[in-house]
């Protein structure tokens, strides 16, 4: 829903993810990146955005409550191979948009509608790219899953298998098991593909990067590949110089040296092992740095790093507090009345040990007499109010029905009118209201506190006379 501001109504989309989780979770509109779903606390985070539609709002609390309905908080969080977590992830999203999608059919056009504003803007990445071509399964995958199948893509008979298998998973375990499989035969194929002699050049290597980049020394000064030596050999003695300084050292700093050496050389040895079993294209990235060349759906990776174009950087965000839950078990936490007035009657005996405090006693006796005789037109009226609107809702829920019976003074009219029938009026006489009183009994209240229990007096008086239950509770910060 839209405000006429075109702001959103968050307290609407917090009642949508509600009813689209079935259960009431907790919902959290802050300052964060993208939308999320705390499994174990049952917390919805969900992003303040400044889009003025409200499909890509929509299309994401679905997707989140998806999550907390059908992905398993542990299994998930126990995914840490980021291949592996990437493939889980797009082929999760697939079985879980489905599911979503077929409990509440009014989505799908949110998902059609987000999909469409989202892809204009290139969240995906696929702008001036052939999808055909430049995209693994898994990204096919991904852009199918998320278009509903309304991007041009022409599958190989290869291709219709995986979609065949993805379509087929059930449960969080199939799709797991799906992941490693097609992870493992894409590292296959990637490994078939770096047999090829324009490897470096074909149209997935640079998609994915994952060709070898080696490092040139090209020397500015060389002639037909060959650099010249004069240099070299006139630094020769400089060189020389330049150890024998560093021999000056002392053996502590050679000492620190060999133990930096000897560690280098011993973390080399355990990456080789490490990595031995690997392909080359996972063990080297772009550039011949040490960081693995990841096989990831960078479709998936492309849509996240531009979620935060969707944000509203004016808001920063709510603070939100949590209610503690107070301990009921020990007794600590709540006194039933009969304990407080037994309490309180001791108080006033060890209070008359100390003073007399007979007169006091009388004279509150006789100010309760009193307040209650001035107030007692002040309870009727609120209990004269409450009669008369308590009668005409009763009217508003009258209905009428008939009896089966005829009516005698009817049966002229049967020629003409089939309403011969006794009529019974029905008025409801069920009762479903109650009140619960909470005084605040903290120091603060001090000043008003006597007007206060006043006022409480006069609501006891009037559930007592229209028969109302009631509760009365008072909290205070001085009781342990």
């Amino acid at each position: 829903m839209i405000k006429k501001d075109n702001t959103m109504n968050l307290d609407v989309k917090s009642n949508l993810a509600k009813l689209l989780a079935t259960e009431n979770i907790t919902i959290q509109h802050n300052n964060v990146k993208t939308a999320s779903f705390d499994v174990k606390n049952r917390v919805l985070t969900l992003p303040i955005f400044k889009q003025k539609s409200g499909d890509v709002y929509d299309m994401l609390i679905a997707h989140e409550c998806a999550h907390a309905l059908w992905t398993p908080y542990e299994e998930w969080e126990g995914i840490t191979d980021k291949e592996l977590r990437s493939y889980v992830n797009v082929i999760e999203d697939t079985r879980i948009d489905k599911l979503i999608q077929a409990k509440y059919p009014g989505v799908v056009r949110n998902y059609e509608n987000g999909f469409d504003i989202l892809e204009k803007q290139n969240f995906f990445g696929i702008s001036g790219k052939d999808i055909n071509k430049e995209f693994m399964i898994i990204d096919k995958i991904n852009l199918r899953s998320k278009s509903l199948n309304r991007l041009p893509f022409i599958f190989a008979p290869k291709d219709n298998e995986w979609l065949a298998k993805v379509d087929a998973v059930k449960t969080f375990d199939d799709v797991l098991t799906l992941a490693k499989e097609m992870l493992d035969w894409q590292k296959e194929q990637v490994e078939q593909m770096k047999k090829l002699p324009d490897f470096d050049n074909h149209i997935i290597s640079k998609t994915y990067e994952l060709a070898d980049d080696e490092d040139d020394f090209d020397d500015e000064d060389s002639d037909d590949g060959q650099g010249d030596n004069s240099d070299v050999e006139q630094n020769d003695d400089d060189a020389d110089e330049k150890n024998d300084f560093n021999n000056f050292g002392d053996q502590e700093a050679d000492d620190e040296k060999d133990s930096k050496q000897s560690g280098q050389s011993k973390q080399g040895e355990e990456e080789k092992e490490e990595s031995k079993g690997e392909p080359d294209s996972y063990a080297k990235g772009a550039g011949g740095d040490d960081k693995p060349k990841l096989l990831k759906a960078i479709t998936d990776d492309s849509f996240t790093q531009n979620q935060d174009k969707l944000l509203d950087d004016s808001n920063k965000g709510y603070r939100y507090g949590k209610i503690p839950t107070p301990n009921f078990k020990d007794g600590s936490a709540l006194t039933s009345y009969k304990t407080w007035l037994k309490d309180m009657s001791n108080h006033r005996v060890k209070q008359r040990a100390y003073s007399n405090v007979a007169k006091y006693d009388v004279y509150l006796d006789n100010q309760y007499k009193k307040f209650m005789n001035e107030n007692k037109k002040t309870v009727m009226y609120l209990v004269k109010e409450f009669e008369m609107k308590k009668s005409a809702q009763a009217y508003k829920r009258a209905s009428q029905d008939k009896t089966g019976v005829i009516d005698p003074l009817k049966l002229p009219s049967y020629k003409y009118s089939d309403d011969i029938f006794k009529k019974l009026t029905i008025i409801p006489d069920g009762k479903n209201h109650g009140m619960m009183m909470l005084l605040d009994w903290s120091g603060s209240m001090a000043d008003v506190l006597f007007d206060t229990v006043k006022q409480l007096i006069n609501l006891v008086e009037f559930c007592r006379k229209v028969n109302i239950p009631f509760e009365v509770y008072f909290f205070t910060s001085e009781r342990k």
